[in-house]
């Protein structure tokens, strides 16, 4: 039983001290939603960002999905704050936005993926955030460098492509955050951002139906891509599976006849060309995360954004190989940063086993 409290004061130390960084004299506002969020895990937050020096605030609410939401005197206290944890279903880009209009979009805000007492105290959380970090500053020096990129897997992916800049990328929240100097952090810790797609030519395996599902596929949904396109959907057809439901964002896509139905609602939208272009791809890379639903942050999966348009679709492989200009980045759903003499040096140094 001390252990197990050790691990959960651990956890919540890594959550304030490390990700959230919480200074003497500045103001915490939670927002915690109501009947998702453990309130004595609330408790211990609250404390550690007392001894850390800060004044907590906690805002009890249902999820937010809207600016219009966060314009309601319910969120005023947004306004005085300091730092931002948000334990709670939130809308990202329309609370960046709401940021943006407020002049506040410089407000560091944590998104606390972790609702309960046992999960704060698991390897994924007790992972050293600073660590976690300094792996997705490494991986973004070396995507922002690279021109060519390779993906396969046993499942069957083998795509080429060229590496778009950032300005060719429509992901509209990650362009953003990353112009604002990354000012949302993730705790444990999530995908790096988004890297561009152009020139794309092969196969993606999709192998499972994405977030909400991670059982794979009978058989992956092959997407045949030249020149960046998405050309052609071959699938065998499966069982409708008991979780099944349709997914407007596009997130989880269970069958063909579900991707090809949003790929038309989106062509309605913003047209043909940008509709199905191959935008960016990107992963989790934390080292101590597993694979599970509703979490992206294990390195053995990875997807593809389809569309260059602001509604992306999703389509995810697992145990993914990747080359960048030749030279492994990736091998078998591992990243080969772990092996690098800086991390190892840093690991060693925050006493952790990678």
């Amino acid at each position: 039983m001390a252990n197990e409290t050790a691990k959960i004061l651990n956890g919540v130390s890594n959550l304030v001290n490390h990700c959230a960084s919480v200074q003497k004299g500045e103001n915490v506002l939670l927002i915690n939603e109501r009947g998702a969020m453990d309130s004595s895990l609330i408790d211990l937050i609250e404390e550690a960002i007392i001894n850390a020096g800060g004044r907590p605030i906690s805002l009890w609410t249902e999820p937010v999905n809207s600016e219009e939401q966060l314009q309601s005197s319910g969120f005023s206290e947004i306004h005085a704050a300091d730092k931002l944890i948000l334990n709670s279903t939130f809308n990202r880009v329309a609370l960046l936005n709401f940021l943006t209009v407020n002049n506040h979009a410089s407000l560091t805000r944590v998104n606390n993926r972790i609702r309960t007492l046992e999960a704060i105290a698991t390897a994924h959380s007790l992972f050293d955030w600073r660590l976690v970090m300094a792996l997705a500053r490494k991986i973004e020096e070396i995507t922002q460098t690279a021109k060519t990129y390779r993906i396969t897997t046993p499942q069957g992916t083998d795509i080429v492509g060229r590496i778009a800049s950032a300005s060719e990328v429509a992901d509209a929240f990650f362009v953003q955050d990353a112009e604002l100097s990354r000012t949302e952090r993730v705790f444990p810790g999530e995908v790096y951002a988004p890297v561009g797609s152009a020139d794309a030519r092969g196969v993606i395996a999709f192998d499972h139906p994405g977030i909400a599902d991670r059982h794979p596929f009978q058989s992956p949904m092959l997407l045949s891509v030249t020149e960046n396109k998405l050309q052609r959907i071959n699938w065998k057809e499966e069982s409708i599976r008991a979780n099944q439901r349709d997914d407007s964002s596009g997130n989880t896509i269970w069958s063909k006849a579900q991707l090809q139905s949003l790929l038309d609602r989106n062509v309605e939208r913003y047209g043909f060309e940008d509709v199905y272009q191959i935008d960016s791809f990107h992963g989790g890379f934390h080292p101590k995360a597993q694979r599970k639903p509703g979490q992206q942050s294990n390195s053995d999966v990875m997807h593809f954004h389809i569309g260059r348009i602001p509604a992306s679709l999703s389509a995810y492989i697992s145990n993914h190989s990747i080359e960048l200009d030749g030279v492994p980045f990736w091998q078998n759903g591992s990243a080969c940063l772990l092996h690098d003499p800086d991390i190892k040096l840093m690991a060693k140094e925050y006493g952790e086993n990678l």
